[in-house]
């Protein structure tokens, strides 16, 4: 009952002129229903906004552009957890943003879905985002900024050892590097592609690349082998019914014809690129065959020839308006692109400059910390020697004390010049308890009496006593009541 309720709602969102006979409300229907199936058991966390992502992947993958673009503006509008999620949803708007002609919006979903993909470090998604905006960017006639991303991509890809992603990387690259007209470049990027497609017998993968050889020589002046390329390429083009590849390879190798005086098979390649360009509405392809047409007839048929020129200039027309968009989307993805290199460079020196702070106060932590601990071992080192110091001069004092009873004044001389050479006795810092205890015990109190004097443990008595003892080098209460008697006559 909920999951039904649940449908209602949903249709009732979606606009009525998204519904054809390619699109009757029973297949959204079903189609929502999967959609739900496979969200619940995916994505439990992001349900609803799981739903419109798929209900979009399957409307692009139906060719419902505008239905796709319904679901993935929900999407977009839901409340995302999962990055990962949301990092497809991006990917999706741009590629249904690409095919309605919004190519500033295509190109901003996805940078977007790049800075995401970055965040997750994986390779292999940074790697497709890359790719997906160089073709964007070659899509505007903006080939520099292409190859900045393409040239990203293929570093990623043979880090990953991807053959096809790989291929899919050069291809582009290719095309790009055509543009820039580097056509050595081009050449071997293509020759790359089509190596890897051929060892591992992608046989419309092939076809593709040797398409796109076939340009590069063509653009080179080789046309001989370009003809051969195209010529390998065309039959795997008509068998998987490629009406895109077909508008381009017909209409090349009809410039080949016509350059060679081969003027019967030109028209033969002409009319077949015209009736596979105008059944996909490829606009650029159907001028530049039109345009091969009317120098066909324009010595020999010239009402034909004017008839396809006229056609020609129309179609250049509208091209020219498309370009005209174009720069003025291209303008608006620059000016968006400096902006957020702006920022991220403000971004990037704040995260320096608090980097270097962090540095910085972690090295003074680091110096106090090592000052504290040479203290301490210096005032160790000063207790210690201290403490030797008052050994020394109390054995001495013993030492005299004895001589004095029983030695001859003249060798009693000398023991006394010996013992002279000692150190004098060192003050010795002690705490106020430390120098009670040991008055006390000079008077000869036991450790208990002492505690009943002070009001404290006789444990704790014993601590200042093995104190006491540390700090003056002295092992017994005999010696401490020596000392007490130098301290008194200080």
């Amino acid at each position: 009952m909920t999951t039904l309720i649940s449908l209602l709602f949903l249709l009732v969102d979606i606009p009525h002129d998204l519904y054809s006979d390619a699109c009757k409300r029973e297949t959204i229907d079903s189609a929502y229903a999967a959609c739900r199936t496979i969200a619940a058991e995916t994505y439990e966390a992001d349900h609803d906004a799981a739903v419109c992502y798929l209900m979009a992947d399957w409307a692009y993958g139906e060719s419902l552009v505008d239905v796709s673009n319904h679901f993935i503006t929900l999407a977009l509008d839901a409340e995302i957890s999962s990055e990962s999620l949301k990092a497809d949803c991006l990917s999706m708007a741009s590629a249904v943003k690409r095919l309605k002609g919004d190519l500033s919006s295509a190109i901003k979903y996805a940078e977007e879905c790049l800075l995401l993909d970055r965040e997750a470090g994986d390779k292999a998604n940074i790697s497709s985002s890359l790719n997906n905006i160089a073709g964007l960017y070659l899509t505007y006639g903006d080939a520099e900024n292409a190859r900045k991303y393409i040239d990203e991509a293929i570093v990623l890809e043979e880090g990953l050892g991807r053959n096809g992603y790989l291929a899919i990387r050069y291809g582009v690259a290719s095309e790009i590097y055509l543009k820039l007209g580097e056509t050595d470049r081009a050449l071997e990027l293509a020759d790359h592609a089509l190596q890897i497609d051929s060892l591992d017998g992608r046989t419309e993968k092939i076809a593709v690349r040797r398409s796109q050889k076939g340009a590069v020589l063509m653009e080179m002046g080789d046309y001989a082998a370009a003809e051969r390329e195209l010529d390998l390429a065309l039959p795997v083009f008509i068998n998987n019914n490629n009406m895109n590849s077909l508008a381009i390879t017909y209409t090349q190798l009809g410039e080949i014809a016509l350059k060679g005086g081969d003027k019967k098979k030109a028209e033969v390649l002409f009319l077949e690129s015209l009736k596979a360009s105008t059944s996909i509405g490829h606009i650029y392809m159907e001028s530049r065959a039109r345009y091969g047409l009317y120098e066909l007839y324009k010595d020999v048929l010239p009402e034909k020839a004017l008839e396809h020129l006229k056609k020609y200039a129309d179609l250049r027309h509208e091209l020219q308006n498309e370009k005209a968009t174009e720069m003025m989307q291209a303008f608006n993805v620059k000016y968006e692109m400096l902006e957020k290199d702006q920022l991220i460079m403000i971004q990037n020196n704040r995260i320096r400059w608090r980097n270097a702070c962090a540095i910085f106060m972690s090295m003074i932590i680091i110096l106090l910390a090592v000052m504290v601990v040479l203290r301490s071992k210096a005032v160790k080192a000063m207790e210690d020697k201290n403490a030797v110091l008052v050994k020394a001069n109390l054995d001495k004092d013993r030492m005299l004390a004895l001589a004095k009873s029983n030695t001859p004044t003249e060798e009693l001389n000398e023991i006394i010049s010996i013992v002279s050479a000692t150190e004098d006795m060192p003050v010795i810092k002690l705490t106020k308890r430390e120098i009670e205890i040991a008055e006390l015990c000079a008077k000869g109190m036991l450790n208990k009496e002492i505690a009943v004097a002070l009001g404290i443990s006789p444990r704790t008595v014993e601590t200042h006593k093995n104190n006491l003892f540390r700090k003056l080098g002295i092992n017994n209460t005999v010696e401490l009541m020596r000392y007490m008697q130098w301290y008194h006559q200080q």
